[in-house]
């Protein structure tokens, strides 16, 4: 009788053992959902449903995807960048009344720019804290805001909606690339931003900034948001989509920021904005 009772704990035991390391083999072997990539863009509702009732991390793969981009993008964007500072395409318009001293260290200034620290490394850097910053501070603010108006979902859930709800900016980054590649030049004036001069200064500069960011893919971006952010907070459309919209300004505010200091600074037009 013991013996049997022993063998009955044993086989429990195996049992048990043999079931959490399938579930350990399941969450190892497929952290990545990039089957859901196309048919975020094609079924967003669906599949953005799908990533809120996630309880578990599904916010890696937009994110790696969108990491490969900018380092493609940077890589396609280097010899271009490089060829525009050798033939002196970014020389001022009144380069000739600088004085000799000042045309040097101009030159010089930018010869240095021909680097691949400059042209690779700084990018590249740059791009991917970016994004991952954008995301970190738009998740917390969402899980933030939708905790204050009374939802009691867990963050890692914001997390995810923020991660996917970033995928139209791996298209815009697929067809920058594209643009780059065929007409061998790089997008100046992103977003709004070319209605306004090139040398505005002050809160013209700062708007400047601001409106950089607004482009077809931030508002895809916030549809995407809009269709996640009720079934994931449990709340009423008008209090999920005030504290998204809460969200979305602070962020968009704190990405303005570091364009328009580098206006400021040295009165050039930043061509892309820090956090995108």
């Amino acid at each position: 009788m013991e013996s049997w009772r022993l063998i009955r704990i044993l086989s429990t035991m195996r049992f048990w053992m043999d079931t959490n390391n399938q579930i350990l083999k399941n969450n190892k072997k497929n952290p990545f959902h990039f089957e859901w990539v196309v048919p975020v863009f094609l079924k967003p509702r669906k599949m953005v449903k799908k990533v809120v009732m996630e309880e578990k991390a599904v916010w890696l793969t937009p994110l790696a995807l969108i990491s490969a981009l900018i380092i493609l993008s940077t890589l396609v964007a280097a010899p271009i960048r490089r060829a525009a500072i050798q033939m002196g395409l970014n020389i001022p318009i009144d380069f000739q009344y600088y004085s000799a001293e000042q045309q040097a260290q101009f030159m010089n200034a930018q010869a240095s720019l021909t680097s691949p620290l400059f042209l690779y490394v700084f990018p590249i850097l740059v791009g991917l804290v970016s994004i991952w910053l954008s995301w970190f501070i738009l998740s917390s603010l969402l899980h933030l805001s939708l905790t204050l108006s009374g939802s009691r979902a867990s963050n890692i859930r914001s997390y995810n909606l923020a991660a996917w709800s970033f995928l139209p900016i791996a298209l815009r980054h697929i067809i920058q690339i594209l643009a780059m590649f065929f007409a061998k030049t790089i997008v100046l004036s992103p977003g709004l931003s070319g209605f306004f001069p090139s040398d505005a200064t002050g809160l013209v500069s700062f708007v400047s900034a601001l409106t950089g960011l607004i482009d077809v893919y931030l508002i895809w971006q916030i549809v995407l948001l809009v269709i996640g952010v009720v079934p994931l907070s449990g709340l009423t459309k008008s209090k999920a989509w005030i504290a998204t919209g809460i969200s979305l300004v602070i962020l968009v505010i704190l990405q303005a920021i570091p364009g328009f200091i580098s206006n400021t600074i040295s009165g050039l037009t930043t061509s892309s904005p820090f956090f995108f």
